[in-house]
C-alpha cells in the first residue's frame, strides 16, 4: 500500500471544514481578514527545514515560497515556537531501515501503521537545518521531534503513538497561551497532526 500525501490532506481538510472545525483563524483566513494576535496567542512554526524544501530529501512543492510569509507572520506574534524534525540515522520511519521496503510504503510497528519515508532531517545534517532565509529571532522554544529511534513523530505535541508527549502541551499550558496558530511545511502530515 502506498500513501499519497496530497489526497490525505484533501480528505482531512475537507473533513475539518465540513465539520465546521476551521476555528477562529480558519474563518478569518477564509474571509480575508487580518488577525491581530493577542499576548496569550502563540505561533507554532512547523518544520521549515531544508529537506522539506525543493531539492531536499522529502520536498514540498514550492515549499521555499512560504519562507518570506512565515517570517512576516512571525513578526506579528510576541510568542513563537518552532518545531524541527530531528531523526537519528537509521530511524525506524525510514524505508532504508526496512530491507525490501520502498519510500511511501507502509509497515506495522508497535504503535501502529507507519509510512516509510526517504531518509530526511537526520540530526546534524544540512537537511535538518532550518531554511537559510527563515528569520525568527523572537522564537522562544524549539521542539525537536522524531528523535526517538524506534518511534516517529509528526505532531509537535505527541509522538506517533499518540501518548508520549513532546512537552509542548505542558509548555503551552504553563505559559498560559490560549490560542495556538500554525504555519509551516508538510501541511498534510506535520502541520495537520
Amino acid at each position: 500500500m502506498t500513501t499519497n500525501r496530497r489526497h490525505f490532506l484533501g480528505g482531512v481538510v475537507g473533513g475539518l471544514v465540513a465539520a465546521g472545525a476551521a476555528g477562529r483563524a480558519g474563518r478569518a483566513w477564509a474571509q480575508g481578514a487580518k488577525i491581530k494576535p493577542a499576548g496569550s496567542d502563540v505561533l507554532l512554526v512547523v518544520d521549515v527545514q531544508n529537506d522539506f524544501i525543493p531539492g531536499g530529501a522529502l520536498p514540498v512543492k514550492e515549499g521555499d515560497l512560504i519562507v518570506p510569509l512565515v517570517n512576516q507572520i512571525a513578526t506579528r506574534f510576541r510568542h513563537v515556537i518552532m518545531t524541527q524534525d530531528w531523526h537519528t540515522p537509521g530511524h525506524i520511519s525510514f524505508a532504508s531501515a526496512h530491507p525490501g521496503k520502498k519510500p511511501f510504503e507502509t509497515t506495522k510497528l508497535a504503535y501502529g501503521t507507519q509510512v516509510l519515508w526517504p531518509d530526511h532531517c537526520v540530526q546534524g545534517t544540512p537537511g535538518a537545518d532550518f531554511h537559510k532565509d527563515l528569520k525568527i529571532p523572537n522564537a522562544e522554544l524549539i521542539i525537536r521531534k522524531g528523535h526517538r529511534q524506534q518511534m516517529d513523530s509528526y505532531s509537535a505535541f505527541f509522538e506517533a503513538d499518540g501518548k508520549a508527549p513532546t512537552g509542548l502541551s505542558g509548555y503551552v499550558t504553563e505559559r498560559g497561551f490560549r490560542h495556538v496558530f500554525l504555519v509551516g511545511l508538510a501541511t498534510d502530515f506535520c502541520v495537520c497532526w
